[in-house]
C-alpha cells in the first residue's frame, strides 16, 4: 500500500469510531429552558440560578429580576469582584449605602458592570420588563486587570 492509501484508510477508520456523547450532544438552552432550571427565589422575587457548585471561590449565576423593581443596596461576597453582564431588559445601577434614583446609571443589554471588592454597596432598578443578568464573582487576584480599570 502507498502512504496515501494507508493515511486514507486510517482516516476512514477514525471517522467510523463512535464519538463520546459529550461531543455529539450540544447543550443549548432557549429562554423557556433557562426559566425551567431550578433556582433560589429571594423575597424580592429575584431568581438566582447557580451555574457552579456553591463551595468554590468563584460564583457564577444567571439572575432574573422582575419588572418595575427597586433592588435595595446590598454587597456582593467580601473579597470578590463581581462582573455582571446585562443580557436583556432595562437595567439601571448605582453605588452607595442608600438607594438614590439620581445616582442610577443605565446599562444596556450587552453592557458589563464591574463591582470591585472595595466598592460600596450597590442598588438597582428595572424598567417595564424583566431583566436577565449573568453574574460572575471571583477573588480579585483571579480577575484580568483590564476588568478592574488597570492597563
Amino acid at each position: 500500500m502507498t502512504k496515501l492509501m494507508v493515511a486514507t484508510v486510517g482516516l476512514v477508520v477514525l471517522l467510523a469510531i463512535p464519538m463520546g456523547a459529550s461531543a455529539q450532544n450540544l447543550i443549548a438552552l432557549d429562554a423557556a429552558a433557562i426559566d425551567s432550571v431550578p433556582g433560589k427565589t429571594t423575597p424580592e422575587k429575584i431568581v438566582i440560578r447557580s451555574l457552579l457548585q456553591s463551595a468554590g471561590d468563584v460564583v457564577a449565576a444567571r439572575v432574573s429580576l422582575p419588572a418595575n423593581s427597586d433592588i435595595a443596596p446590598h454587597p456582593h461576597p467580601a473579597g470578590k469582584v463581581a462582573i455582571v453582564t446585562v443580557l436583556s431588559g432595562d437595567f439601571k445601577i448605582g453605588l452607595g449605602d442608600k438607594f438614590d434614583a439620581a445616582a442610577l446609571k443605565a446599562v444596556a443589554p450587552g453592557g458589563v458592570i464591574v463591582l470591585r471588592d472595595a466598592d460600596p454597596k450597590h442598588f438597582a432598578r428595572t424598567g417595564n420588563g424583566p431583566v436577565e443578568l449573568m453574574l460572575l464573582a471571583a477573588p480579585k487576584a483571579s480577575i484580568a486587570p483590564v476588568w478592574l480599570g488597570d492597563k
